[in-house]
């Protein structure tokens, strides 16, 4: 147990009373460890084998050697929300929750890893599957599998053994191969096979070894209907297509799911943005998103997933409607010169989702006036369609922020020389240039020149701006708690603007999101992988927990907002809040005494 990362958080005394409360259970192949809904007196570490959490026939997830389930349900005193079934012979140590409980309420290194991952373990097929049921159309009974076969077959012969057979998944990009003798199937091995190779450590092991068979197949001119059907009853996720017994393809729930997803979920949004002909086409299209969006958060979709698919489909948004606009002005005989849109604060990192307006400005190199009128032409469309304007008129319609690039060049340079509160403010803002539609080299050109202009005193200021708000954060909890901690202010601002100044330390301009510039200052050693690791979770944490709070609202008829109340979250959430809080002072403190800034100036 010691070798598990968690337990190696644990005193002697407190390992002790784990083993003291200890037993060992084996399990059949197909029995039920813990049915759906039961309560158990007992968290489960495996030792060996598998172990499948299903959701009624539906398989959610596995667990493998040295992982752990039951941690939820012990800590909330919830019965288990989904079943675990042996599916293969497994061993299982099984802790008494009580004293697991006891340990996770003294250690507080060993609660804040399981703290930090709780919520996780249950994002999968399922989700998916129940956003969608009730929702397909008539053409999933008309529909013949053949249609959504869309990848020739990845095949192997029974001979090749598992490691070749991983090396083609990884080339191919898929998370099956068919085992394929004289052209028909006689096994399937896929992803989650792979990890009881990993359990076995028998990489030259044949495929024959590890592969389900036999082959569950269906024909190709069978409905789509029956394939799902078949993928839901049998509780699998691959089905090998046939034609005359030989391989045809693979498709998965989520091909099918993907092909018959409601009108209202954002991969079809998507895809009606990009084919929208009129303004009010898109305003039609982006109604109610911010209730799917917030739906979508309640359901446990991850911040970073779901801000990469609202920042697609707002950014596809913008990109039609200036295309709209730009017909517009052909169609009155206006030329436009060249030009770059260009979005900035959090729509410049992409980490806007439900509180979403516009953050954007415009370089160009032709008249002003012109494309003035344009921007305002944008701006407009924009908000007509349901993005709304920015309140502090951070917008290409406003004459500042819809320049030249000589002029933009200008500005950067009295910001970085002339260092007030108020050009402190717009280095925040137009440090997150990341160009939508146009011209990429205007913006290339600028950013060139901000690498270039950047003087340490300009960094040592933006240092000193992004420690000045604290966390209020203490031994006994967070305070003013109870009446509400704007979690944007004391949290997620602090991080964002932290990264941002070691990012333009390091001439890291073309990286705008805060993930992925703490990624590249940890591969630049700048941050060591245990701080850059501690700050993204911490990040992450933050985001969702403020995500999660605006979509209950939202839900409720609400606005939502940035105001996190004690009431409203439970005892691990507001434990993981004091934990990351505490991560945010101590990244303070690390920004500090990298630019010398302790006392100030």
């Amino acid at each position: 147990m010691r070798r598990i990362k968690p337990f190696s958080f644990l005193t002697e005394d407190e390992l002790n009373l784990l083993v003291e409360n200890l037993d060992v259970e084996a399990y059949e192949k197909g029995t039920t460890i813990v049915k759906k809904g039961k309560q158990s007196k007992y968290i489960f570490l495996v030792f060996s084998g598998v172990v499948g959490l299903y959701d009624d026939d539906t398989l959610v997830d596995t667990i493998s050697k040295g992982e752990i389930f039951g941690i939820l349900s012990a800590i909330t005193g919830n019965p288990f929300s989904l079943s675990a079934v042996a599916m293969d012979d497994t061993i299982c140590y099984r802790i008494k929750k009580e004293a697991f409980k006891k340990v996770f309420e003294t250690n507080p290194k060993f609660s804040a890893f399981f703290s930090t991952f709780i919520n996780r373990r249950f994002r999968s097929f399922t989700n998916l599957l129940k956003e969608t049921e009730g929702t397909f159309q008539e053409e999933i009974y008309l529909t013949r599998v053949k249609e959504i076969v869309s990848k020739e077959p990845v095949v192997c012969k029974p001979d090749a053994t598992v490691e070749e057979a991983a090396e083609v998944m990884l080339e191919k990009n898929v998370g099956s191969i068919i085992v394929v003798e004289e052209g028909k199937p006689v096994g399937i091995l896929t992803d989650h096979d792979l990890k009881k190779v990993l359990i076995s450590g028998n990489k030259a092991a044949k495929v024959t070894e590890f592969m389900n068979s036999p082959v569950i197949s269906v024909d190709e001119e069978q409905p789509v209907f029956e394939a799902y059907l078949t993928l839901i009853n049998k509780g699998i996720n691959y089905i090998v297509v046939v034609s005359d017994g030989k391989v045809k393809g693979v498709i998965t729930s989520k091909d099918i799911l993907t092909q018959f997803e409601p009108s209202s979920s954002l991969i079809a949004l998507y895809r009606k943005i990009r084919k929208a002909n009129t303004i009010d086409e898109l305003k039609n299209h982006l109604k109610g998103i911010r209730k799917a969006v917030a739906g979508l958060a309640i359901k446990g979709v991850h911040f970073y997933e779901l801000s990469r698919m609202i920042t697609s489909v707002y950014d596809s948004t913008v990109v039609r409607v200036i295309r709209m606009i730009e017909d517009e002005f052909r169609q009155k005989g206006i030329d436009l010169p060249d030009y770059v849109w260009i979005h900035v604060g959090s729509s410049g990192r992409k980490e806007q989702i439900i509180a979403t307006d516009q953050d954007n400005c415009l370089i160009h190199d032709g008249d002003g006036k012109v494309m003035l009128s344009f921007a305002e032409r944008v701006n407009e469309a924009l908000d007509h369609v349901g993005i709304p304007k920015c309140t502090a008129n951070y917008m290409a319609s406003n004459p500042k922020w819809n320049l030249t690039l000589s002029e933009w060049k200008k500005n950067f340079k009295e910001w970085f020389n002339s260092l007030t509160g108020e050009n402190i403010r717009y280095l925040s803002v137009f440090l997150d240039l990341r160009p939508i539609y146009g011209n990429q080299k205007l913006y290339l050109a600028l950013l060139d020149y901000v690498k270039r202009s950047v003087t340490n005193q300009a960094i040592r200021f933006l240092a000193l701006d992004a420690t000045s708000i604290e966390p209020p954060v203490g031994f006994f909890g967070v305070k003013g708690l109870e009446k509400g901690l704007d979690i944007k202010l004391y949290g997620i601002y602090p991080i964002a603007n932290g990264v941002r100044v070691l990012a333009l330390d390091n001439k890291i301009l073309d990286v705008t999101n805060t993930k992925e510039r703490i990624e590249k200052l940890r591969n630049l050693d700048v941050l060591s992988e245990e701080r850059a690791r501690e700050v993204l979770e911490s990040y992450e944490f933050l985001q969702e927990l403020r995500l999660k709070h605006q979509s209950m609202s939202i839900s409720a008829g609400g606005e939502g907002d940035n105001i996190i109340r004690l009431d409203e979250i439970d005892r691990i959430d507001a434990y993981v809040l004091k934990e990351a809080l505490k991560i945010v002072s101590s990244f303070q403190n690390f920004i500090r005494g990298k630019y010398r800034i302790e006392g100030g100036f």
